[in-house]
């Protein structure tokens, strides 16, 4: 039966990677909107894993073939995802994935919910060809013990702060002072991030926000430069700060 790993270049995945991924294949699904660190991660990881396990170690990369990425399908339909429409993660994860399995005939998925998290079932049972497989919680393995196997192996995602909440830099889970982060440390994508706000008005000229308070990301910008008057040093502290 072939073996796969649910992989998005976190700690638990990665930790499945490190442990099961011999003789396995890891599926990353790339929504075409990740911040640069997570494409440079993925890369990263890969190559490292690979000389760990041998060369018996390989990663497929899906995405959804029916639209141009994330964030250009969100300007076709001007339509933000949200808590309430999470279309994000059902369209351009979830269903790249299945697509995926659905070809691979009797296969193993192994999902990364650590030992605190037991419980918990992800997407048990979409794929009647799929056995879906929770290790990291068979053996009793909590995020903190993830951890430090990762940094023994110098696999640890040091993302800076304003990927707390994920790969995605249009994401309504990041915080204002995430995004502000970002446009400390992220310049050049927190400047392609105002121009897709701006380009999300429809006909009525209806304005949709980034982040879930309706603040633009323009007028959080010219916050974000009184700050930087204020306090100088600014950018030093967000880079001192860690995901």
């Amino acid at each position: 039966m072939k073996k796969f790993i649910s992989f998005s270049g976190g700690v638990e995945s990665t930790t499945m990677c490190l442990i099961y991924g011999k003789g396995a294949t890891a599926i990353w699904c790339d929504t075409g909107a990740e911040h640069g660190e997570m494409y440079s991660r993925i890369d990263a990881v890969f190559s490292k894993l690979k000389i760990i396990h041998n060369g018996d170690f390989e990663l497929v990369k899906v995405k959804n073939e029916k639209y141009n990425g994330l964030e250009e399908y969100a300007k076709k339909a001007k339509f933000m995802p949200s808590g309430m429409a999470r279309y994000c993660t059902r369209l351009f994860k979830i269903e790249p994935i299945d697509d995926f399995l659905s070809k691979q005939g009797d296969c193993e998925l192994m999902i990364g919910f650590n030992a605190d998290e037991e419980g918990r079932t992800g997407n048990l049972g979409l794929k009647e060809n799929v056995k879906y497989t929770y290790p990291l919680i068979d053996a009793g393995l909590n995020r903190g013990e993830c951890e430090e196997l990762l940094k023994l192996h110098g696999l640890h995602p040091q993302f800076p702060v304003y990927m707390l909440r994920g790969g995605c830099r249009m994401c309504f889970f990041k915080s204002e002072k995430e995004y502000k982060a970002m446009y400390f440390l992220n310049r050049d994508e927190y400047n392609e991030m105002i121009e897709f706000e701006e380009g999300m008005q429809d006909r009525r000229l209806k304005f949709y926000a980034i982040m879930g308070n309706g603040k633009s990301l323009r007028k959080l910008a010219i916050e974000c430069e009184r700050e930087k008057q204020m306090f100088p040093d600014i950018e030093s502290l967000y880079k001192s700060l860690k995901k």
